[in-house]
């Protein structure tokens, strides 16, 4: 499984920031979007890139935003899992590490976590989500990190995309 941060670029004008990740061979998927991508994340090499003066410069400059999934975004996600290709498999929350509240429940569902979510004011840390095609796994964390298995089909890839893009802007790219 491969790691990515979502990012976006709120500087429309200045020169995309992957220009510059290009210049320092820095592996990253560019959404539909221009300005919505993701830069290949592993927590140390991320913080050595943000480090680097030059890098954390044209970060602030171009107004690079981080992605943090919240429970309102995870659960607008879940309810769109039919147009994302894909079904929840797992969800863990902030606060139950030992996922009693999910145990608690019948079966997993977005009705299921909504009521977990409102019932117990708990904040979702994670999902993990199969994709229906070839099965493989696709994990969005609350922290805005997305892993993604290898081998997705082109399809796939495509709403891997939509999902980054949604997720950086909203229900507006869906319902275009």
């Amino acid at each position: 499984m491969q790691f990515y941060k979502i990012l976006r670029q709120r500087k429309l004008k200045e020169d995309s920031f992957f220009n510059l990740l290009e210049r320092k061979n820095f592996d990253y998927i560019i959404g539909n979007y221009t300005n919505s991508f993701a830069i290949k994340y592993n927590p140390e090499t991320y913080n050595q890139l943000l480090n680097e003066s030059l890098i954390f410069r044209e970060f602030k400059s171009r107004a690079i935003q981080q992605l943090f999934v919240t429970n309102q975004k995870y659960l607008a996600i879940l309810n769109y899992n039919d147009f994302f290709n894909m079904e929840m498999v797992e969800c863990l929350f902030v606060e139950d590490e030992n996922s009693r509240y999910l145990e608690e429940l019948d079966e997993l569902s977005l009705d299921s976590v909504k009521h977990i979510v409102d019932r117990y004011g708990l904040n979702i840390k994670e999902v993990t989500y199969m994709t229906n095609e070839s099965k493989r796994s696709i994990v969005l964390q609350k922290n805005g990190v997305i892993g993604i298995d290898n081998g997705l089909t082109e399809s796939e890839h495509r709403k891997l995309l939509n999902l980054i893009d949604t997720l950086n802007f909203g229900l507006k790219v869906i319902e275009k």
